[in-house]
């Protein structure tokens, strides 16, 4: 009888490891599945950002190197932060080196459309010079393209590229103004248009607009001189309680662990993190004009 039980019970180990096995591998299949899949679409939505980013800053690199990069500084500085430090501070690292392409681009073009901004006026009115000196629209782009510096003649001469293998120049200006994204492109649009359709002195409005511009572009900058201080402010009181507690916690580090080990404790640690950031962008939408 006891040789039986021990047989009985063998078997019913050897079962129950064997389900163990086989309940193992489909989890394993399952997640290893949508790892794949997960990582499918972030490559796709990766591929799809970062050549929009290169296309409006006009870098002439693939979507695939900067993937390539992206994914070769993960594998080497995540595992290195975890070794050294911990768990924490190496997922906060992978997802900065995840979003870092995508949020550099937006501030490469950010800068680049500004600095396009900064320089439209000149543009604006050396078109107007060259429509009195009796030159088409076209060749007064050229000599725009020629002349002026970067990056506005970078895309004046994208516009021209568009334009010589047979896009419409309309079509080629729009195209100009989603780069840029900034409203300045419109204006500038609607008057080209509106002269082209129904006719009328393009010259004059060009220049009337160059001015306007001009103006417009110096109460922007009396603007953020006005609420650069505000922002600084803004920031200041959202980052400051954070180094007061890390030195709180470094004279008093058993009163301040309270914080992340007791439940009431995180209660407030969750309520002082939302009211920074509320406050954060409550202040940054407050002394945000827009003119």
């Amino acid at each position: 009888m006891d040789q039986l039980l021990a047989i009985l019970q063998g078997q019913s180990q050897l079962v129950s490891f064997v389900l163990i096995g086989v309940a193992f591998f489909c989890v394993t299949w399952v997640l290893s599945n949508v790892a794949r899949q997960l990582f499918s679409l972030y490559q796709k939505n990766f591929y799809q950002q970062v050549d929009k980013g290169l296309r409006d800053v006009v870098v002439m690199m693939e979507p695939g190197q900067i993937f390539t990069v992206t994914l070769i500084a993960a594998i080497v500085f995540v595992p290195l932060v975890f070794w050294i430090t911990n768990i924490v501070l190496a997922m906060t690292l992978a997802v900065i080196i995840f979003v870092a392409p995508t949020f550099v681009l937006k501030v490469m073009k950010k800068r680049r459309s500004d600095d396009f901004v900064d320089q439209l006026p000149d543009a604006l009115s050396s078109i107007s010079s060259s429509l009195r000196s009796g030159l088409n629209l076209v060749k007064a782009f050229q000599q725009v393209a020629k002349n002026q510096p970067q990056p506005l003649a970078q895309e004046f001469t994208q516009v021209l590229v568009e334009y010589r293998v047979g896009s419409d120049l309309n079509e080629s200006l729009d195209a100009l103004a989603k780069r840029i994204g900034r409203d300045d492109l419109l204006l500038m649009n609607s008057a080209i248009k509106i002269s082209r359709t129904v006719g009328g002195n393009l010259a004059d409005t060009l220049e009337v607009l160059s001015r306007t511009l001009r103006e417009k572009s110096k109460v922007e900058g009396k603007i953020r001189a006005l609420t650069s201080m505000g922002k600084a402010q803004g920031t200041l009181a959202t980052f400051f309680p954070v180094f007061i507690g890390y030195v709180f916690y470094k004279i008093e580090p058993e009163a301040m662990s309270m914080l992340f080990t007791t439940n009431l404790g995180l209660i407030w640690l969750g309520v002082m993190i939302t009211m920074s950031v509320m406050a954060f962008f409550m202040i940054q939408k407050i002394v945000n004009v827009d003119v």
